[in-house]
């Protein structure tokens, strides 16, 4: 399980391109079950606010994925995404969150949502035409659907996910960069994957008052990103001192346990801009 505010490893956020394992490997019990989640339509998404740090109005819903087990208890991805990903299975997770975002965007004409891509993804061009196509039928919806890439996955082949991220572009999606700082992109990589925004990786928030080091790496990584002209993200904010110096450092937005805990039920439908922490029963993540 993540910590409080963590960012979340996965299908949600795919660190690096796994080989996959033999199924025999994984475990036939593993196997056996994640098969019937996905037969029984048990997968599922959680929804967690990125906010505007002036304001606290949400931009936007990032989509986080989740699973129902057999006895109706909600599952983090932590706890299952590497045996999807050993089973060779995050392909077809990855098209049903897709699918599943797109029906949240065509249902509820207010909101925006994010959704991640796992490193494999970034190659599969089926799923980029199942994105496209899905965006001839509604092409309005892109304005309002943000694909978050990690860095690493991003770095793994450059030139394949900059054709990527300009797809997206092109598409009229917005673009993210996300756990940005935790590899190695230099000024090239900037220039090269025209992304729209930038998630600062949460090791960088996390004791930012009391750690004079990260707030020194903050300043550095929101210098590249002015300079680029790119949007910031902060992300594992958990306390409102955070959010203040995150304020007074000049991120744009800001999104953590603090604003928000993900939770399956929809926010937005509490009234636009509506902000709350869930129930204990309604947190999922």
């Amino acid at each position: 399980m993540a910590r409080a505010g963590q960012s979340e490893p996965s299908v949600t956020k795919a660190h690096r391109v796994r080989v996959r394992t033999p199924p025999s490997e994984c475990g036939a019990a593993a196997e056996a079950s994640m098969r019937a989640a996905l037969r029984q339509d048990r997968f599922l998404l959680a929804f967690q606010p990125v906010v505007c740090s002036g304001t606290g109005k949400v931009d936007y819903f990032e989509c986080l994925l989740r699973m129902r087990d057999e006895q109706g208890d909600i599952v983090a991805a932590a706890k299952f995404v590497t045996t999807l990903e050993q089973l060779g299975l995050i392909g077809i997770i990855d098209r049903y969150v897709l699918e599943k975002t797109f029906d949240e965007l065509d249902t509820h004409p207010e909101v925006r949502l994010g959704l991640n891509v796992s490193g494999l993804t970034v190659s599969d061009r089926s799923w980029l035409q199942s994105l496209t196509s899905l965006l001839r039928r509604r092409s309005d919806l892109a304005s309002r659907l943000v694909v978050e890439i990690t860095e690493t996955a991003a770095l793994g082949d450059i030139m394949q996910s900059a054709r990527f991220v300009d797809t997206l572009r092109q598409a009229g999606c917005r673009v993210a960069l996300d756990d940005f700082g935790a590899g190695h992109t230099s000024l090239r990589h900037l220039q090269v994957l025209a992304v729209d925004t930038i998630k600062i990786d949460g090791s960088f928030v996390r004791s930012l008052a009391d750690c004079r080091e990260n707030r020194v790496i903050l300043r550095h990584l929101l210098g590249l990103t002015r300079g680029f002209g790119l949007n910031t993200i902060a992300e594992c904010v958990e306390t409102e001192e955070e959010a203040s110096l995150l304020r007074e450092e000049g991120v744009g937005f800001l999104q953590g346990y603090h604003f928000g805990r993900p939770t399956i039920e929809r926010p937005w439908c509490a009234g636009p801009g509506y902000i709350r922490v869930p129930s204990a029963s309604q947190a999922c993540g």
